[in-house]
């Protein structure tokens, strides 16, 4: 059973696309790591995720009652 899915997502700001096309499924009980060089677009592709960001083109959708969140990379105590 798919929980979230992501389709075709593009993410630019200005000149420097960060996402291109990014497709993505997980299912019930998949776990999911990110893995890339600094800044190209992990974090933004989890805020993405996490609806705390657009992206612009593309659709994500979400089982009904699913909530998603994540750990920002810095946060207050």
């Amino acid at each position: 059973m798919t929980l979230f899915s992501a389709n075709e997502l593009r993410l630019a700001y200005g000149h420097q696309t960060l996402l291109d096309g990014v497709t993505v499924a997980i299912s019930a009980g998949e776990k999911v790591g990110l893995v890339g060089r600094n800044g190209c677009g992990k974090t933004s592709l989890l805020k993405i995720l996490a609806n705390e960001n657009q992206a612009d083109s593309g659709e994500t959708s979400a089982r009904r009652g699913l909530r998603i969140g994540y750990l920002p990379q810095e946060f207050e105590l």
